[in-house]
């Protein structure tokens, strides 16, 4: 007795389960919470007053060091809000998702990006810290914009990001 087969789906046809197409989305949902998260998603509110500058530009290991403390301290709460995603055992909706990206991870990203542009940067390193800024700046506009861009994982710029302060020498900082 002939058995048949079924011709394979073409490809770009083929459809995961529900189930696991919903736990590969909160995969990447927490890989990028916590990607972000070492992009340091700042607890602390900027008051919108600017910091007093100091005088002398910091060493680079010392900015680098501060850097990094900014960048460690948002971890727990990007963490938490995954995890609290996660538990649900389903996909977010796109509303879960957008309060996730505008209530914690733009936030957090543009005070990251506010402390670390208000260090002095050591000198003659100013267009490094620029450029890692920059791209960081770009990164919160592109999920600003699309929310949901983030379950493809990172944004381009982020990585670029990432990539530059791993260059400077940042070992918190960045997309890794």
């Amino acid at each position: 007795m002939a058995t048949s087969r079924r011709p394979a789906p073409p490809l770009g046809s083929f459809r995961l389960p529900s189930v696991i197409r919903t736990c590969a989305a909160l995969a990447t949902l927490i890989v990028l919470a916590l990607t972000l998260a070492a992009c340091g998603a700042s607890s602390e509110p900027t008051s919108g007053t600017p910091r007093p500058e100091p005088e002398a530009p910091l060493p680079k290991d010392e900015f680098i060091a501060q850097a990094d403390q900014i960048c460690l301290s948002g971890d727990s709460r990007i963490e938490a809000a995954a995890d609290d995603l996660a538990t649900r055992n389903r996909q977010p909706t796109p509303a879960e998702l957008r309060k996730l990206v505008e209530g914690l991870i733009v936030p957090g990203l543009r005070a990251e990006v506010d402390a670390i542009g208000a260090l002095p940067p050591p000198e003659g390193s100013e267009d490094d810290v620029e450029a890692i800024l920059d791209a960081t700046s770009r990164a919160v506009d592109e999920i600003e914009a699309d929310p949901t861009a983030v379950l493809d994982g990172p944004p381009p710029a982020l990585r670029e990001a990432g990539r530059l302060a791993r260059e400077f020498g940042s070992e918190e900082c960045g997309v890794q």
